[in-house]
């Protein structure tokens, strides 16, 4: 009887006991989530900036004599440094522009005028050798020139462009826009300019 007793005793007091409490805790890491890298483009680069003794000497160049112009082409505005400017509608809705530009000497030489091309296309740049095997022979009248052609890694872009020395001047005569544009008046362009006259 006393045995029962005392376990009915020691049972009871067990009973009593408060429940153990359960603590949560949060950990941190130290170290900051790691970032999804994000392939790096080029930026486009902007287009030169002409001195105001550019636009003057430029503005000495004389005026291109301009052939007719192709069927969806729309003049802009000239003025001192761009020679000519036109705008064009191409297929599906795609655009792009003509620009004629003149400046004094050769601005940076043929590297760096591509290569400035390339950058606002979103292309890297390109070596001096790379450069010179792309050129084509083109003429602006009866005056030879180098022609580059080039489009933008996601074909989204192109730029068709024609660089001519002269007079101790450098001529600049460049389709660039839409690709699809740039492509459906690429003859339309060669054609134009081989039936213009620079000064």
């Amino acid at each position: 009887m006393r045995l029962t007793s005392l376990l009915v005793g020691a049972a009871l007091l067990a009973g009593c006991r408060p429940t153990p409490k359960v603590s949560t805790y949060e950990v941190k890491s130290e170290a900051p989530p790691a970032k999804e890298a994000v392939a790096a483009t080029p930026a486009p680069r902007p287009a030169m900036q002409a001195t105001p003794a550019m636009q003057a000497e430029a503005a000495q160049a004389g005026q291109p004599t301009w052939a007719a112009l192709p069927e969806g082409w729309t003049a802009g505005p000239a003025n001192a440094m761009r020679k000519g400017s036109w705008t064009i509608a191409g297929p599906n809705g795609s655009k792009a522009e003509v620009a004629v530009t003149v400046f004094p000497g050769n601005v940076g030489g043929l590297t760096a005028n591509v290569n400035r091309w390339r950058g606002q296309i979103g292309l890297p740049p390109a070596s001096e050798a790379d450069i010179l095997a792309t050129a084509k022979p083109g003429k602006v009248g009866a005056d030879e020139a180098q022609r580059f052609v080039m489009v933008s890694g996601d074909g989204a872009k192109a730029t068709d462009a024609f660089l001519v020395p002269k007079n101790g001047s450098t001529w600049f005569c460049k389709l660039s826009g839409d690709a699809a544009a740039v492509q459906a008046h690429a003859d339309a362009f060669t054609k134009f300019l081989l039936q213009s006259k620079l000064p």
